[in-house]
């Protein structure tokens, strides 16, 4: 479970390492990615960190072509009924990495799914 209050698988590489940033952005990252899976996705959901890498994946249809394609906009969903596009919270996970300086790419699993792959400054 994480501080979303939905149940997510959490996994810590026993080599984990360190980062210096900035913990309330880092925090909004993963929550947004965490609630965007769970939106969006099916379960489970799972966070896993290795090292300066933080991926969340769930399992369900995967991001759309145009997310992949383009990256997150701004007031657009993946979901029929609130239109096409991505939501807010993907757009905000992608400022904020900027701002820490880190690396967050998206990419669907070979099995299904999407992934979200956050890679913090050394």
């Amino acid at each position: 479970m994480t501080r979303t209050g939905l149940p997510t698988e959490v996994e810590v590489a026993e080599q984990a390492g360190s980062a210096e940033t900035d913990p309330r952005r880092l925090e909004r990252i993963v929550a947004n990615l965490v609630v965007n899976a769970h939106r969006h996705g099916d379960t489970p959901v799972r966070v896993t960190v290795e090292g300066r890498t933080v991926v969340v994946r769930d399992h369900g249809p995967g991001f759309p072509a145009d997310l992949l394609l383009a990256g997150p906009r701004r007031f657009h969903t993946g979901r029929a009924e609130r239109g096409a596009g991505h939501g807010l919270g993907l757009t905000i996970a992608l400022g904020q990495a900027r701002v820490l300086g880190a690396e967050l790419r998206f990419a669907n699993a070979p099995d299904g799914g999407a992934v979200a792959t956050l890679r913090l400054p050394t």
